[in-house]
């Protein structure tokens, strides 16, 4: 059987949206859902000091699980657990072994970046399974049909193959627009295309690729802004482990770029 999609869920609007990128996802791939919801009874857990917890009962919570997998055109497994969410993560993909984990993030625009929680990248860090993150406020699912795959200039590789993505390429046959952000002295020095290819990410696939550097000094602007150029649907980010290792979350590209997308964008953790 196809790998499942791991759905975080909080049961809220931002959820919710994940929930429905991940159910048109599912059904392209033919793969189940499982939707994850992580019950956290401590008054001492860091979280709960924004409010985002909501303390719901073990009827409250079916209920919840009810409403959001009526109707729905794949088959899904649901579970609640107690614990931290790193931890039930790990577990879950443990048990699970999910193509691809799918969490909503909030609207944080008009929230300075170090109030923001860090909560994609701590994910990254417990697992090594690839993390689709649907911003809100976003657009109901589409298909994404172009992705900017965001590059360094450096080699990457992968601890393990990202075999379920590359499954959901093959399936999307998208078009992908390989981005380097530099200044005007290495805008001609990185072979972008070169390093994409080594990386072994698109093995055994036949995809049109074109290249596209932007000129700027603050690298998370301009990957944004080249995804607006070229009008991609996704955002790709190859996450490395020293990118989010760090204390601060906005003193990590990915994060910057996590923070301020309107866009999906998939982290793909490297070896």
């Amino acid at each position: 059987m196809t790998a499942p999609l791991l759905v975080l869920t909080d049961f809220s609007p931002d959820a919710d949206l994940a929930l429905r990128h991940a159910t048109a996802l599912a059904a392209l791939l033919k793969a189940p859902l499982l939707l994850l919801y992580v019950r956290r009874e401590s008054l001492l857990d860091p979280e709960a000091l924004t409010g985002s917890i909501r303390h719901l009962n073990e009827e409250q919570i079916a209920a919840a699980f009810a409403e959001r997998t009526a109707g729905l055109s794949v088959p899904v497994v649901t579970e609640s657990v107690n614990d931290r969410l790193p931890e039930a993560l790990a577990a879950a993909v443990q048990k699970y072994a999910p193509a691809l984990v799918v969490l909503g993030k909030p609207d944080t625009q008009q929230t300075p970046d170090q109030l923001v929680s860090t909560t994609a990248l701590n994910l990254l860090r417990s697992t090594n399974t690839p993390l689709l993150v649907i911003p809100l406020p976003a657009n109901d699912p589409v298909l994404p049909r172009h992705l900017l795959v965001a590059l360094d200039g450096e080699p990457f590789s992968f601890a393990t193959p990202p075999v379920g993505v590359q499954e959901l390429l093959r399936e999307l046959q998208p078009r992908l627009t390989v981005c380097h952000v530099a200044s005007n002295a290495e805008a001609e020095s990185v072979p972008a295309h070169d390093i994409l290819a080594g990386s072994g990410l698109l093995d055994g696939l036949d995809l049109p690729v074109e290249t596209h550097t932007v000129l700027d000094s603050d690298v998370p602007a301009g990957i944004l802004r080249a995804a607006t150029d070229v009008q991609a649907d996704w955002l790709v980010l190859p996450a490395r482990r020293r990118s989010f290792w760090g204390q601060l979350f906005n003193q990590s590209v990915t994060a910057q770029a996590v923070l301020h997308s309107s866009r999906p964008v998939l982290l793909l953790p490297t070896s």
